[in-house]
């Protein structure tokens, strides 16, 4: 599959998530060159009917919903027996991987973060679709703080309810609401019930219910209510305990009908109803059971608590059959778009999607009467776009040509022989006013100056190159040539040494992480030959701890000129040796969680002389030879087109982020000096900030530079 053009321009990269209904891989529009995700049906499901008109409902279904806080599907269709969906490629963190990472989040987090879900939940609800499978691992945040909803593969539109088996559902049991746990249908408010216990999981860092056995969850969801949650977290605000406790009453009756009544709720910061019983939405499957006939239902219940009976039975005989409760949760990748939903028995742990048939055949549903929306709500603000409008490029090449094993210090090579036309400083608007210090090498010596100036803000420390300023600018790492001779760092208002971080002398490129805890470098000590590795130190009351080696299934990453992203992955320049790679024929910038776990992603194929700079949000600076001669590019950092930010055939590169993100400072050599100049990331306003005392420290194309704010 890998290496395959689907419809003529979705090339397939690499395979990111498997599941027992679909495989989704990385791609590419190689008319845009946007990245996608290309979701294929596995193969032994698209000789059954029922599997593959799942498949084309939850086309179906996307084309209904479009919302900032839903993924889109962009296309979809059959080839070669092969059914697809192309879909929007997310970049952030799942929820799940946030809650595992921070422990409990903010209140205003915790809030934010549900209203932008009840908002996505409530363009679906107009269309009709009921989600059905809400849990963290389905909720990705960008790095802009953006919620995406993913994966409606089990989404049932009211209109099309006889498409499942009757009283079929398929969930997680640990956010699956008690009527879905007895196998009933499912509606609106079982959605909203989810969304509850995702908030109480954000709040206290762990799931209300949860038990080693699935079914002893289910259990819990039927009959047992959530502790409190200000009895776990004291300062969680008494209106929003009250809201969750409605969120996930029991009764889907005194729950949130709407989610738009949730978010009123949320906004107004009150469970106040704003719903009469009467008006309460139609369970899917279902007839509503009026107040009165309630009271007088024991025969119902005998039968209900019979079919719960059944239900368990059934569990202990798949139990033994297929070995339920043994294993442990597969983890979720961090950079996927949308998973195939698993309903597979084996092994079953309290996160995985289970299934649940009962015999009933449930009441025809009619087709919601309230029409959809002819535009998205605007309660929550779209997804954060790169700020430039990037210009058409080439589509990108399947294989680019092998490559020399990357090496701390590659010489350039020469690009196509295209040459830009120079291009002349704009005029309007104005040079944009800058503000901050800024830390560069010249001739091996460590700079600190003030960014609109240049002038040094201390005495410059000889013996130092490839600086690095933290994010609130209060210190800076940098490369040591002489004595100290590793990663050291540097208090940047006094400009002297704290001490040093590192154990070697062939450390190389130290880069901060955005919480400024940990950082990561390339290096030669390992011993194993000429070509850097990747590596992340942390620091616990500004000690070092031991390096962390980055790697991907058992073997360690080569790469050099690695950036710490703000979504927690890293950019660096590399070539595919790792397992399941192409033997490093292919090369350019790829990314990778800091953790490793994940096979890199390519995100600029080319060679190893390119590399990341600097990142800032969802956006990459890198420095390259493609247009002939060194040049300074920004793109975002999950892939896609480049924007040329220095346009001149003179040499440009270094490219660092504003403390706000909105200018670029970058060194260059056109007028026949080296001087360091500024551009707004829209290409406008170009200027030059000052002149440099001399020739950036060689090679110069391996140095850095950093921006920050003043301390």
């Amino acid at each position: 599959m890998i290496g395959q053009v689907v419809k003529g321009k979705y090339r397939i990269y690499d395979e990111v998530g498997a599941g027992g209904f679909a495989t989704v891989y990385l791609g590419r529009n190689l008319e845009t060159n946007e990245i996608v995700a290309i979701k294929i049906l596995s193969q032994q499901f698209t000789r059954e009917a029922r599997y593959v008109e799942r498949f084309r409902r939850e086309a179906a279904l996307a084309e209904r919903l479009k919302h900032p806080n839903i993924v889109r599907i962009l296309d979809h269709g059959i080839e070669n027996g092969m059914h697809f969906l192309v879909m929007e490629y997310v970049e952030g963190l799942t929820l799940d991987r946030i809650i595992e990472r921070k422990g409990q989040l903010s209140v205003e987090q915790t809030v934010a973060y549900a209203e932008q879900i009840c908002a996505g939940l409530d363009a679906a609800y107009r269309a009709g679709v009921v989600h059905r499978d809400i849990k963290p691992a389905n909720i990705m945040i960008t790095p802009e703080g953006t919620v995406k909803i993913m994966d409606f593969g089990i989404a049932r539109m009211e209109s099309m309810a006889g498409l499942t088996q009757s009283g079929m559902f398929m969930g997680t049991p640990r956010y699956i609401s008690p009527e879905m746990a007895r196998g009933a249908g499912a509606d609106i408010r079982s959605d909203l019930y989810a969304v509850g216990l995702l908030m109480y999981e954000m709040l206290t860092g762990s799931p209300p219910f949860d038990a080693e056995n699935p079914w002893a969850v289910l259990r819990q969801q039927i009959e047992s209510e959530a502790p409190p949650v200000r009895k776990i977290r004291p300062d969680v605000p008494q209106w929003l305990e009250a809201i969750i406790s409605r969120a996930i009453a029991k009764d889907p009756n005194r729950r949130f009908q709407t989610p738009g009544e949730m978010l009123a709720a949320l906004r107004e910061r009150t469970p106040k109803p704003h719903y009469t019983p009467d008006a309460a939405p139609t369970m899917l499957g279902t007839t509503p059971v009026p107040a009165q006939a309630a009271k007088d239902r024991p025969k119902g219940l005998i039968i209900g608590l019979a079919a719960g009976a059944f239900l368990v039975v059934l569990g202990l005989v798949a139990a033994l059959i297929w070995g339920l409760g043994g294993g442990k949760a597969t983890p979720t990748p961090t950079q996927a778009l949308a998973w195939a939903t698993t309903a597979l028995p084996t092994p079953l742990p309290t996160n995985t999607p289970v299934v649940l048939v009962v015999t009933s055949t449930p009441s025809p549903t009619p087709i919601p009467t309230e029409p959809p929306p002819t535009t998205p709500p605007t309660d929550t603000p779209p997804p954060t776009t790169p700020p430039t409008e990037p210009p058409p490029t080439e589509p990108p090449t399947d294989t680019p040509a092998p490559t020399a094993t990357p090496t701390p210090k590659p010489k350039p090579t020469k690009g196509p022989t295209r040459t830009p036309a120079p291009t002349a400083t704009p005029t309007s608007p104005p040079a944009p006013s800058v503000s901050g210090r800024i830390a560069y090498s010249v001739g091996g010596t460590l700079h600190i100056v003030d960014a609109a100036t240049g002038q040094d803000v201390g005495a410059p420390i000889p013996n130092m190159r490839q600086p690095d300023m933290r994010a609130d600018g209060k210190e800076v790492l940098a490369d040591g040539l002489g004595n100290p001779a590793s990663i050291v760092q540097i208090n940047a208002a006094t400009v002297q040494i704290i001490r040093e971080q590192t154990k070697f002398t062939d450390d190389f490129h130290p880069f901060w992480s955005p919480d400024g805890t940990r950082f990561v470098y390339d290096s030669l000590h390992h011993g194993l030959g000429d070509f850097t590795m990747l590596y992340t130190q942390g620091l616990t009351n500004a000690k070092p701890q031991d390096e962390v080696t980055i790697g991907y299934n058992g073997q360690q990453i080569r790469g050099h000129s690695p950036v710490w992203m703000s979504d927690d992955t890293i950019a660096f320049t590399g070539c595919d040796y790792w397992p399941g790679g192409s033997g490093g024929s292919k090369c350019g910038i790829y990314r990778i969680p800091s953790w490793g776990e994940s096979r890199p992603i390519l995100i600029h194929p080319g060679s190893t002389d390119m590399r990341a700079t600097d990142s800032y949000g969802g956006r990459l600076l890198l420095m390259s030879q493609e247009e002939g001669n060194w040049e300074v590019y920004i793109m975002s950092a999950n892939g896609g087109a480049v924007t040329n930010l220095s346009q001149s055939p003179a040499n440009d590169g270094l490219g660092t982020f504003s403390p706000d993100g909105k200018m670029v400072a970058f060194v260059s050599n056109r007028g026949g000096g080296w001087a360091v100049w500024v551009v707004r990331t829209n290409g406008s306003g170009l200027t030059k900030l000052f002149d440099l005392p001399g020739r950036p420290t060689d090679p110069w194309y391996m140095d850095s530079m950093s921006w920050g704010p003043t301390p």
